[in-house]
């Protein structure tokens, strides 16, 4: 029996964790690719973003995520490609990802309009050989369940819109369109894929010459789960120190407030910078964790367009 109560714990946190099929990310603002396959339009440079989540920290088999995003410069002057990937993993469940990108730019005086596309793979795991499966009370494996590892893979695609200028942005995507299957019995059509609308507003305002806040808000809206809501704000000096807070809403029935995010992040060099992020949940849950921790790396090659100068060596 605790063996069984172990393993109805692991799947119900592995329900809540994937009810959106999508985990939940601090710091989406650095890294909206994730979300929207038409920001790859939108940066125009050679992008590298690495991003690493362990949720619920001090909680066995809590939620833990990687991703790394890639975007390419312009192609054409209005054709971007793009990849990203990543591994989630709760209790012994994991989900891997892989996404390529194709987006499309059109200026029109200050403002730019991109769309975007992206074909999706999926692979689902759960491991039910996973060692953490272990009877407290010292008895033998459980007959009654299966020791083995089942998994399936999935195709998907996607699509996305984004409209930017200097002062703010905003954009709409839905990643998955596709409600496929997800049941690892053949004979079983009772889970399938979430579609998942993704809506992203921005402010970029300047505070003065050496102070800039940056704004953003991020509604997530589940056909199967309640909609969430991250409200986001950024102050940052002399483009280098980043110092701001995030408040999500949406995770509980019985909290308006899911969790108070402090972000603190720095910028070595005009390539490179890093954020790391700590979220307290505000929750039943905050009695049984310690707190969400996520850190992202950020490298960007800027791309120089500036006409080259010829020299010519022959002299007349």
């Amino acid at each position: 029996m605790i063996r069984i109560g172990v393993i109805l714990i692991l799947l119900v946190a592995g329900f809540a964790a994937f009810g959106q099929q999508q985990n939940q990310f601090t710091q989406f603002g650095n890294a909206k690719l994730f979300y929207n396959p038409a920001i790859a339009a939108s940066e125009d440079n050679f992008s590298v973003t690495l991003r690493h989540r362990n949720q619920w920290s001090g909680l066995q088999g809590a939620p833990t995520g990687q991703t790394i995003l890639i975007s390419l410069p312009n192609i054409y002057e209005s054709v971007s490609l793009g990849v990203t990937a990543s591994r989630n993993t709760v209790g012994i469940s994991q989900r891997n990802d892989v996404s390529g990108i194709y987006a499309y730019q059109l200026k029109f005086l200050n403002t730019k309009l991109q769309l975007g596309l992206l074909a999706n793979y999926r692979q689902f795991i759960n491991d039910f050989t996973d060692e953490r499966l272990i009877a407290l009370d010292g008895f033998d494996l459980d007959s009654a369940i299966e020791q083995n590892q089942f998994s399936k893979n999935l195709f998907n695609v996607g699509a996305g819109i984004h409209i930017e200028n200097e002062k703010y942005y905003a954009g709409l995507s839905i990643p998955r369109l596709v409600q496929s299957d997800i049941d690892f019995e053949t004979d079983q059509r009772q889970s399938r894929e979430s579609r998942i609308l993704y809506a992203m507003f921005g402010l970029n305002i300047d505070l003065g010459d050496t102070w800039t806040f940056n704004q953003h808000s991020l509604l997530k809206i589940s056909e199967a789960a309640p909609t969430d809501l991250d409200l986001q704000g950024i102050f940052i000096y002399e483009d280098q120190a980043h110092l701001g807070l995030n408040l999500r809403s949406g995770g509980s029935q019985n909290s308006f407030l899911e969790s108070i995010g402090i972000l603190l992040g720095f910028r070595f060099t005009p390539t490179l910078m890093a954020m790391m992020s700590y979220d307290f949940s505000t929750t039943e849950l905050r009695d049984y964790e310690n707190g969400s921790f996520e850190i992202l790396l950020r490298y960007d090659l800027k791309t120089n367009k500036a006409p080259k100068n010829i020299q010519n060596p022959r002299y007349y």
